[in-house]
């Protein structure tokens, strides 16, 4: 009897501590995302979120897709959203390759490790505005690579415009998430065991062998999982495209089209059809979230009994 009241008494403990967090998302996350679900099969054209704002209540909606229908039907739309999806791959597969070379060398080289390591870190350190401000200076027209190619080596006939580019907000996104690239890159190779490489060593393999056919294809899912994951982060991220890519008029991206769409709200379309716009942004995030996940836990199946990456 007293064993089930200090089970009961840590179960009510549990719940109290858990509570204060699961009221902050359902009033910050999951109400205000319901509101814009529905605020996009709405045909209403007031500004306000169903049940937020006290114009539009669920009894009012009007159930259609059509607000879904001018957001993927626009040419410019399906632009936003193919270059939005192109930049994430490019920069998730770079990263990749990325993370794979420099990531095995910080897990097996113990003397280079802390340089790599510092390097590395740095851009979780510092601030993304920052980070990019930085690039802007380093691609502008009056920048250091400019300088050395148009001014001391005249190479070019005149400053190249490396702004206002897809490659520029490539760039911009590699420098951001290319610590946590590298970093997970790092543990997945940590955890393969240094024996498999040395009996590969002993049956005559050279060091090269012995990546690319024992150790890669042991750390290549986990590399997947680390590519979604990059992908994910890639596609909501718009301090990149906004600074580097030129802002509205420039290279714009899914999240900074939304933002320039609240901004510019009853121009540029109503509240339903900048929310269809959110959702589908929510939708493509959330399907990698499941991929994500699916492959974490495949890869760790029987090991762990949560998330590992």
């Amino acid at each position: 009897m007293k064993a089930f009241s200090a089970q009961r008494r840590e179960t009510v403990t549990a719940w109290l501590l858990v509570a204060p967090f699961i009221a902050l998302l359902l009033i910050l996350l999951l109400v205000p995302f319901a509101a814009i679900l529905l605020k996009s099969v709405s045909s209403s054209t007031a500004f306000g979120l169903p049940y937020l704002s006290g114009q539009e209540t669920l009894s009012s909606i009007v159930p259609t897709l059509s607000n879904y229908a001018l957001v993927l039907n626009d040419p410019h739309n399906r632009e936003v959203i193919v270059r939005t999806l192109a930049i994430s791959v490019v920069v998730a597969t770079i990263l990749a390759v990325v993370g794979i070379a420099v990531g095995y060398y910080m897990a097996r080289r113990p003397r280079i490790a802390p340089a790599l390591s510092a390097i590395v870190t740095y851009p979780s350190l510092a601030p993304a505005i920052t980070i990019i401000f930085g690039i802007l200076w380093f691609i502008s027209s009056t920048g250091p690579i400019n300088h050395l190619l148009f001014q001391t080596l005249e190479w070019i006939n005149e400053p190249l415009e490396l702004t206002g580019t897809f490659a520029a907000v490539v760039i911009g996104d590699l420098a951001l998430f290319a610590t946590i690239s590298v970093r997970m890159t790092a543990s997945l190779f940590e955890m393969v065991d240094v024996a498999l490489e040395d009996a590969s060593s002993s049956l005559g393999a050279t060091e090269r062998e012995t990546f690319f056919n024992i150790v890669l294809p042991l750390v290549l899912p986990g590399v997947a999982a680390i590519w979604i994951f990059v992908f994910i982060r890639t596609m909501v991220a718009y301090v990149a495209a906004l600074i580097l890519g030129g802002g509205s008029k420039g290279v714009v991206v899914l999240p900074l089209e939304i933002f320039n769409r609240i901004q510019s709200l009853g121009i540029s379309g109503t509240m339903a059809q900048i929310c269809a716009f959110a959702v589908v942004l929510a939708v493509i995030t959330l399907l990698g979230r499941f991929l994500y996940v699916l492959v974490v836990r495949r890869l760790f199946r029987g090991t762990l009994s949560v998330e590992a990456l």
